[in-house]
C-alpha cells in the first residue's frame, strides 16, 4: 500500500511540475505578445505623428501662399490709388 501511495504522490508532483512549466511558457508567450502589441502601437503613433507633421507643413505652405497673395493684392491697390 505504501508503494501505491508513493506512486500517486510522484504522479501528482509530475502533474504539478508540468502545470508549472506550462504556466511559465504561457507567461512568456503572453509577455511576447504584449511586447509586440506595444511595438505596433508605437509604430502606429509614429506614423500618425509623421502624417500630422506633413499636414501641418502643407497647411503652413497654404497660409504662406495666401499671405503672399494678399501682399501682392495690397501692392496693386496702392499703385491704383497713387
Amino acid at each position: 500500500m505504501k508503494n501505491n501511495k508513493g506512486y500517486r504522490n510522484s504522479e501528482g508532483t509530475e502533474s504539478v511540475s508540468q502545470a508549472a512549466k506550462l504556466a511559465v511558457i504561457a507567461g512568456a508567450i503572453t509577455t511576447l505578445g504584449d511586447a509586440l502589441a506595444t511595438i505596433a502601437a508605437g509604430l502606429a503613433l509614429e506614423d500618425e505623428l509623421k502624417e500630422n507633421e506633413s499636414k501641418n507643413n502643407n497647411d503652413m505652405d497654404k497660409l504662406q501662399k495666401q499671405i503672399d497673395d494678399l501682399n501682392y493684392e495690397m501692392k496693386q491697390l496702392k499703385k491704383m490709388f497713387r
